[in-house]
């Protein structure tokens, strides 16, 4: 097969090791376009795979343990399985602990781990995906894993951070990136009083 990265290859491009490569994959959580087939082959990553190790490096640095990462891609597995690599082709939200995915159609915020729960309905209209820095394959959609966000700089010198996806969710912060930060923590308290009952859909 042409366009296939070796396991060097796509964890450098990914930006992770080669050992947490190799782990990821004996966990199941991520599998080679090509498995090595006996002596002398070697397991083999398409394009797309690439991306999904780079989401996964990205929920793993967001606090998300490995385990509630198999958790969520054995149900997106499961429950889509037309889907061939649903980390490349989804877009995903987390708050470090739980895992959402933002399902195109009618456009609910999924937790991906309680079973698939809708927990907020968002208007498709204005959303922005964050693309990955590894290019998308030719028919592919940008992959996001987390939800769209807008800081601008205030009258006031504050930055000012919100989220057009969900509405009232707004923060500042005296730089970028104590706005940013702030915004997450925002995101994460808003899902949750979502989930509570305290936000309405």
């Amino acid at each position: 097969m042409t366009g296939l990265h070796s396991s060097k290859e796509a964890a450098r491009l990914a930006g992770i090791s080669y050992r947490q490569l190799d782990h990821w994959t004996r966990l199941g959580v991520v599998k080679p376009e090509q498995e090595a087939s006996g002596s002398g082959t070697a397991r083999r990553w398409s394009g797309r795979q690439v991306v999904e190790l780079r989401v996964i490096a990205g929920l793993r640095k967001a606090g998300v343990s490995m385990q509630r990462i198999g958790r969520a891609v054995g149900w997106l597995r499961r429950h889509l399985p037309k889907v061939k690599t649903p980390l490349s082709e989804l877009s995903f939200a987390t708050d470090g602990r739980r895992i959402f995915y933002l399902s195109p159609n009618p456009g609910k915020l999924v937790n991906v781990l309680a079973g698939g729960q809708a927990v907020l309905t968002i208007p498709m209209a204005g959303m922005v995906e964050v693309a990955a820095d590894w290019p998308v394959p030719t028919g592919g959609s940008a992959v996001a894993y987390d939800l769209p966000q807008k800081i601008e700089l205030g009258e006031d010198g504050y930055f000012v951070a919100h989220c057009p996806a969900l509405r009232g969710c707004w923060t500042q912060g005296k730089t970028r990136e104590e706005a940013q930060a702030n915004l997450q923590e925002a995101i994460a308290l808003y899902l949750e009083a979502v989930e509570a009952g305290e936000v309405g859909q």
